[in-house]
């Protein structure tokens, strides 16, 4: 006669081994879809850094892109380090490239609306300043008359010194959400870059060459900031504790209901 007990026993490990084994195939359909997920990520980014990025040496159909592609050759090796310098938090990064993004924004802007603009009347302006400045010739400033209005006026406050590249790269970015070392280091980049930026996108007369090379310079550096990112995401290491290794790999043979259980109780 089978004992009650070696039955009860029996049904309770096969119920144990039941679970372990529906965890583990839990888990691996997890695994694997999470893997699914990042593969198809990876070659979507591929798909669309082959369209977009522009780091084949062959001439492309359009002066603009050819023109771009001298640019990040000088321009993304900067950027490259010091995006990557930037470790503490990925708020720093993200600020970092928001800037910088405005920046180019802010420092193409006026360039195309100057080129844009229409030539200037110069016999109508050249007219103007003649008569202003006959008439300002004729005065003669013999000092106070006592006839009021004639305080000498306060003079101002000295503004201080604003940085330009600074005001550039920030401008419509004043809210102060944005990480403040993110910022600065953008900001190093930014003095660094523009130089090549500005003399470069000058070549182009063309408005869609302008416009290309405008559009694919923000694409191509936030495409360059994904690749940075996931290079960042694989050398980094992991932040652990001896505590959560042991919880996570537990020796005694206790399942993690088991373990969660004894934390709780």
């Amino acid at each position: 006669m089978v004992d009650r007990s070696q039955v009860i026993e029996e049904m309770m490990l096969r119920k144990v081994i039941r679970k372990i084994v529906e965890k583990a195939n839990k888990d691996q359909k997890k695994q694997d879809l999470l893997e699914e997920k990042y593969l198809r990520k990876v070659i979507q980014k591929a798909i669309l850094f082959e369209k977009a990025a522009v780091g084949d040496d062959s001439p492309h159909e359009k002066t603009g892109i050819n023109v771009l592609r001298k640019t990040l050759k000088k321009i993304i090796p900067q950027i490259k380090d010091d995006y990557m310098s930037l470790t503490t938090d990925v708020a720093q990064r993200e600020s970092y490239i928001a800037h910088l993004i405005n920046g180019m924004d802010n420092l193409l802007a006026p360039i195309e609306a100057n080129m844009d603009a229409p030539e200037p009347i110069n016999d109508l302006e050249e007219d103007v300043e003649i008569k202003v400045g006959a008439e300002d010739d004729k005065f003669i400033d013999v000092g106070d008359l006592g006839l009021g209005g004639d305080e000498p006026e306060e003079e101002e406050a000295p503004t201080p010194d604003i940085d330009d590249d600074e005001a550039t790269m920030t401008r419509g970015m004043e809210d102060n959400e944005h990480d403040a070392t993110g910022r600065n280091v953008a900001l190093g980049t930014f003095k660094q870059i523009q130089g090549t930026i500005v003399a470069d996108f000058g070549e182009l007369a063309n408005d869609e060459d302008r416009e290309l090379y405008h559009d694919y310079l923000k694409t191509n550096v936030l495409l360059y900031k994904d690749k940075f990112e996931d290079s960042l995401s694989t050398n980094l290491p992991q932040p652990t504790t001896p505590e959560y290794e042991k919880e996570k790999n537990p020796v005694d043979g206790s399942t993690e209901e088991e373990e969660l259980f004894e934390i709780y109780i």
